[in-house]
């Protein structure tokens, strides 16, 4: 189930934990050069990734 929301995901504090990457499953997040990176074109803003982040560091943005 897609969530309908304009908006973008934003990165702040990773710990590289792999829980995110895991979960998306369009493959948006990439781990690079000790970050999180988001390919805003893969996004659809499912919030899967914001849910299941521990160290709340993926923040939806309106």
């Amino acid at each position: 189930m897609t969530k309908e929301l304009d908006g973008y995901i934003v990165v702040l504090g990773c710990k590289i934990c792999g829980k995110c990457d895991n979960v998306c499953p369009t493959g948006a997040l990439q781990k690079e050069n000790g970050m999180v990176k988001i390919d805003y074109k893969k996004c659809i803003l499912c919030m899967a990734c914001v849910e299941v982040c521990p160290n709340k560091a993926l923040i939806y943005m309106e």
